[in-house]
């Protein structure tokens, strides 16, 4: 009976589906996208022709060169949806590819309207403003001034103007120069006038200098945008839409042949599953017994089946709590401990200290000798870090290059900045990592909580002011660490002051007691304060 519906499920779902597939495209849907494509079109070609204007600076307003874009957006976004309709996937490699050239023309006139302004203001300035200078010096100025020093401005500026122009046109290496050494020669002649015509001159020279500067890249601009292809990509796009809907068209008519026949097969089907129901009832007899005996077993198999998924369960739980690559604790697991070393501190009135990790030169070995080597330092850091730590500090891996020290039942700042040193000249000692030379260093963000007063702040505070003095530390200079202001400590009035390491280490012992920070991860949980 099973197999007889699975089969009559399977034979209505084959049917449907040539169905489905005798129907053609909706004409309407293919005369939207059409439409949609001739539109796009048009937007684009009207996208091409403000960028010519606002080069030509034919408009008589500046031009906004991304008012088409929502539009087009919207375009595309319809164009995409109807894809699934094509069945073809050179229709969406071509949609693909007018995406592609669409986002990089876009982000192209960007910076072609971040530079067109000036340069059109430069050269919209430039003539007025060496006519009216030259009417300036012709003048009064031109009276007070040396006659030759007049005639070789006159000259001067009339070539700037000409050859400025020339560059707008056609920008060479050659003819830039020509025009810096004319804008040398005209400020060589400026001691000759008034600090007026001075400034007029030095208008003058700024849009010279802006034309300069801006033609070529302007030019630059217009070549990579007309190089984007959008036009050839539109062009591609519509040929495989049509492309795409005439051979679906063919499809369909060739599968209205496949529903014919099918149904012949059906009816074939149909009288012989007539013949074979009675000898069905036979075959659901015999699935009965083997069920019958499968439930005899079935209890034994749930009871295998349960210990199996809690033994996963509590792996999964392991690795929900550990750092895959270090198999330090991670940032959910922190945060519990976190939690409960507050909460013994409120009990206790002791201090809880939060130590934040970032390596320093991290980045350049992933970069210099891969992530095979970048990982064997995670693993050494976590490694010798760890060793130097007692059995109820914690060490954690956040993510990427940074780790958290967690420390309970410290009994001075003092104490606390030794464990810091320690974990900092740890970290240096890596000088090798898979027959590399490595060299890397950290900054470290130091900061505490005492009893009530720190578990009220909470442990978000407490992390928030180790990573600020960790970011404190990397601004002093990396390669040290940083007091948080706002960490309290035992038998201290005063918040500790924001100091970077070299200050801190000048008051730190050079030799780190066992009551200090124990040198095995194995010591036991009774392990001293850290004094």
């Amino acid at each position: 009976m099973l197999l007889a519906s699975v089969a009559i499920l399977f034979m209505s779902a084959t049917l449907v589906f040539l169905y489905v597939r005798t129907e053609s495209v909706d004409p309407e849907i293919r005369n939207s996208v059409m439409l949609n494509m001739r539109e796009l079109e048009k937007l684009d070609a009207e996208w091409d022709a403000n960028i010519l204007r606002a080069h030509t600076g034919r408009a008589s307003t500046p031009l906004d060169l991304s008012s088409q874009l929502p539009r087009m957006h919207d375009l595309m976004a319809r164009l995409g949806d109807t894809l699934p309709l094509t069945g073809d996937s050179a229709a969406q490699a071509a949609f693909s590819q007018l995406q592609e050239a669409l986002q990089g023309k876009e982000q192209l006139v960007a910076q072609f309207a971040r530079h067109n302004p000036p340069l059109r203001a430069a050269l919209l300035h430039m003539p007025p403003a060496v006519a009216d200078l030259k009417t300036e010096i012709s003048g009064i100025e031109g009276a007070l001034a040396p006659g030759r020093i007049v005639v070789r401005l006159d000259t001067t500026l009339n070539s700037l103007l000409t050859e400025t122009l020339r560059y707008n046109i056609a920008p060479s290496p050659a003819l830039a120069a020509r025009i810096d050494e004319i804008l040398g020669d005209v400020a060589a002649q400026q001691i000759a006038f008034s600090p007026a015509t001075i400034d007029k001159m030095d208008a003058v020279i700024a849009s010279c200098r802006v034309i300069l500067e801006k033609r070529p890249l302007e030019n630059l601009l217009e070549a990579q945008i007309a190089a984007a292809g959008s036009d050839v990509a539109l062009d591609r796009l519509e040929r495989e839409f049509e492309r795409s809907f005439d051979a679906v068209l063919l499809e369909r008519q060739r599968f209205r042949g496949y529903l014919f026949a099918y149904c012949a097969v059906l009816m074939v089907l149909l009288a012989y599953a007539g013949a074979r129901l009675r000898s069905s009832y036979r075959v659901i007899g015999v699935v009965n017994r083997r069920l019958q005996a499968a439930n005899e077993t079935l209890e034994q198999r749930v009871a295998e089946r349960t210990a199996e998924l809690e033994a996963q369960s509590r792996q999964l739980e392991r690795l929900a709590q550990h750092d895959s690559l270090t198999g330090l604790i991670n940032y959910r697991q922190l945060t519990r401990l976190l939690e409960r070393a507050l909460a013994r501190a409120d009990r206790r009135d002791s201090v809880v200290v939060l130590m934040f990790i970032d390596l320093d030169g991290f980045k350049a070995v992933n970069d210099t000798w891969g992530h095979a080597a970048g990982d064997l330092v995670l693993q050494m850091v976590a490694r010798r870090v760890g060793a130097k730590l007692r059995a109820e500090d914690a060490l954690a891996r956040l993510g990427g290059d940074e780790f958290v020290i967690l420390l309970e039942d410290v009994a001075s700042e003092s104490g606390a900045l030794r464990v810091a040193r320690l974990a900092l000249e740890e970290i240096e000692s890596i000088t090798e990592a898979d027959g590399h030379a490595v060299t890397i260093s950290a900054s470290i963000g130091i900061a505490s909580a005492r009893g009530q007063m720190g578990a009220a702040r909470g442990q978000e505070a407490l992390l928030a002011d180790a990573d600020k003095a960790m970011y404190a530390a990397k601004q002093a200079g990396k390669g040290r660490f940083v007091v948080s202001p706002q960490s309290q400590w035992l038998g201290q009035d005063l918040p500790s002051g924001l100091a970077p390491d070299h200050a801190a280490r000048d008051n730190v012992p050079g030799s780190l007691p066992d009551a200090a920070v124990s040198s095995q991860v194995g010591n036991t949980a009774g392990a001293d304060p850290i004094g």
